[in-house]
C-alpha cells in the first residue's frame, strides 16, 4: 500500500464516486475570492518602499513599484483642486477623470489639503491618500472582474477564474494605473452578453471604451460572429447601447471642455513610438520609420482583415473570446506604445479563450520578464547608454514573440475546435450569449460551398 493510499485509509477511506464535492473546501467562488484578496494585499504591500520619506520618493523603478496614481496627482495640478479637464489636461477618457475626481473628494473628506495653498509636503501627504483610496477603488474592480467570470463561466470552467484572482499579472500591474476600471466594465460586458442581455453589454462596453480604447475591440469580435450567425438586431442593439453609453458620460465633457476632452485622442494621433513596442526597439537600434501612425495602423487594419476572415473560413464558428483575443493581441503588437499595465487588458481573454495552465504560464512569464525589464531601462540599468540595454530590446521581442504564439494557439483551435479546450460534448460558446448554439447565416453555407470548389 502507498503511503497516501495508506493515510486516506486511516482518515476514512477514499472518496466514494458517489460523493458530493460541495462546500467551503469545494467552492470555487471561495478560493477564488480568497485569492483575489491575498494577491490585492501582496500588491499593496509590494507598494510600500516606495512610499515617501518626507517630502521626496524614493527610486521606484530600482523598486519596482512604480505607479502613475501618485505621480499623476502631483504632476498634473489634480493636488491644487484645478477642474479636471476644464484646468488639467487629462490624457485620460473621461470615466477615469471621473474616477480621479472622486478619489480626490474622498482625500479631501479624509484630511488631505486639496488646495493651491497646500506646501509641497502637504500635497505629497495628500497623494499617498489618494493613491490609499485609488487602492481601494481598484481592488472593488478587481474583485467584481473575477465575480464576473465565475458567473459567465458557469459550473464547468468556473475555476478558470482562478487564473485570473491569482495571477501574477495583477501582482505585478494592478497599480500602475487606472487600468482595472476597463477591465471591469469589459468584463461585466462579456457576462451580459452571456446571459443575451445585448442592451446591458452594449451599455456596458460603451462605458469601459470610455474607459479605455480597447473594449471597442471587444465590440467588433461580437458583431463579427453576429454576422456570421445573421444576429444583426442583437448586434444593432448592442452598438446603439453602447454609443448612448459613451456620449452619455462623454458629452457633458465635451461641451463644457473641448480642448481638455480631445486631449485624449489629440496625444495618441501625434504620439511616436514609446515604451514597449516594436517601433520603440526599432527607433532605439536607429532604425527611423516614417510615416509610423499611419503604417501601424495599416498593419492593425490587415490583421483585423485577417481575422474577419479566419471567423468566416473556421470550420465551426469561433468562440466570442477567441476572436476578441485575436484583435486585441493584434492592436498591442502592432500599437505605437505597449506599457506593462496592458497585460491586465489581455488577462481576462487570454484566461477565456485558451484556459491552459501551461499556457497561460508561459504568457504570464513574458510579461514578468519584461516588468522587471522596463523599470532596469527606465532606472538606467538597462538604459540607452549602457552595455546591457539589449537586455531590454529583447524583453520587448519576447513579450511581442510569446503574443503572437498564444494568438497562434488560439488559431489553431479555432480551425480545430474538436481539440479547443473550453468545447467538450454539447458545449458551443459559453459566454457566446445568442450565438450560443446558434446555426451560421444561410448566406455562409453558400459561400463556403462556392470556396470548397
Amino acid at each position: 500500500m502507498t503511503p497516501t493510499a495508506e493515510l486516506t485509509q486511516r482518515l476514512g477511506g477514499p472518496v466514494g464516486r458517489r460523493a458530493r464535492r460541495t462546500g467551503l473546501w469545494f467552492s470555487p467562488v471561495v478560493w477564488s475570492l480568497l485569492a483575489a484578496t491575498v494577491s490585492w494585499l501582496l500588491l499593496v504591500w509590494r507598494q510600500v518602499p516606495c512610499r515617501p520619506v518626507g517630502d521626496s520618493f524614493p527610486d521606484p523603478f530600482l523598486r519596482l513599484c512604480y505607479s502613475d496614481i501618485p505621480v499623476l496627482y502631483l504632476g498634473r495640478g489634480i493636488s491644487t483642486g484645478a477642474g479636471f479637464y476644464t484646468e488639467v489636461a487629462l490624457e485620460y477618457p473621461v470615466l477615469i477623470g471621473y474616477l480621479m475626481a472622486a478619489a480626490r473628494g474622498v482625500t479631501r473628506l479624509l484630511g488631505g489639503q486639496v488646495s493651491p495653498q497646500a506646501s509641497h509636503a502637504e500635497q505629497v501627504a495628500a497623494s499617498q491618500i489618494f493613491f490609499q483610496v485609488t487602492a481601494v477603488a481598484l481592488f472593488g474592480c478587481f474583485v467584481v472582474t473575477v465575480l464576473a467570470h465565475l458567473r459567465m463561466s458557469g459550473p464547468v470552467r468556473a475555476r478558470d477564474a482562478l487564473l485570473i484572482a491569482a495571477s501574477p499579472v495583477v501582482l505585478a500591474a494592478g497599480l500602475i494605473n487606472w487600468d482595472l476600471l476597463a477591465v471591469m466594465l469589459t468584463s461585466l460586458g462579456l457576462w451580459a452578453w452571456s446571459r443575451r442581455l445585448p442592451v446591458i453589454a452594449g451599455g456596458l462596453f460603451g462605458l469601459a471604451f470610455a474607459t479605455k480604447f480597447y473594449p471597442v475591440l471587444v465590440l467588433v469580435a461580437i458583431t463579427l460572429l453576429c454576422l456570421r450567425a445573421a444576429r444583426y438586431r442583437a448586434a444593432g442593439q448592442l452598438w446603439g447601447a453602447a454609443a448612448v453609453a459613451w456620449l452619455a458620460v462623454n458629452v457633458p465633457v465635451m461641451v463644457a471642455a473641448w480642448d481638455g476632452w480631445s486631449e485624449f485622442w489629440t496625444r495618441n494621433a501625434e504620439r511616436g513610438a514609446d515604451l514597449g513596442s516594436i517601433w520603440y526597439v526599432l527607433k532605439l537600434v536607429g532604425v527611423s520609420v516614417p510615416a509610423l501612425s499611419a503604417l501601424a495602423f495599416l498593419l492593425m487594419a490587415a490583421g483585423g482583415i485577417g481575422v474577419g476572415w479566419l471567423v468566416l473560413r473556421a470550420p465551426r464558428r469561433p468562440r466570442v473570446a477567441q476572436v476578441a483575443l485575436l484583435l486585441l493581441v493584434i492592436f498591442l503588437v502592432f500599437n505605437k506604445v505597449y506599457s506593462p499595465q496592458y497585460a491586465l487588458w489581455l488577462l481576462p481573454l487570454v484566461v477565456l479563450a485558451r484556459p491552459r495552465p501551461a499556457d497561460v504560464a508561459v504568457w504570464t512569464a513574458a510579461e514578468l520578464v519584461y516588468f522587471v525589464s522596463i523599470w532596469g531601462f527606465l532606472q538606467g540599468l538597462l538604459g540607452p547608454g549602457s552595455n546591457p540595454q539589449w537586455v531590454y530590446w529583447l524583453a520587448v521581442v519576447l513579450r511581442c514573440y510569446v503574443q503572437l504564439w498564444f494568438a497562434l494557439r488560439v488559431v489553431d483551435d479555432v480551425m480545430r475546435p474538436w481539440e479547443d479546450p473550453v468545447r467538450l460534448p454539447m458545449v458551443d460558446d459559453p459566454i457566446g450569449g445568442v450565438l450560443n448554439h446558434t446555426p451560421d447565416a444561410g448566406w455562409l453555407a453558400a459561400l463556403q460551398a462556392r470556396w470548397a470548389r
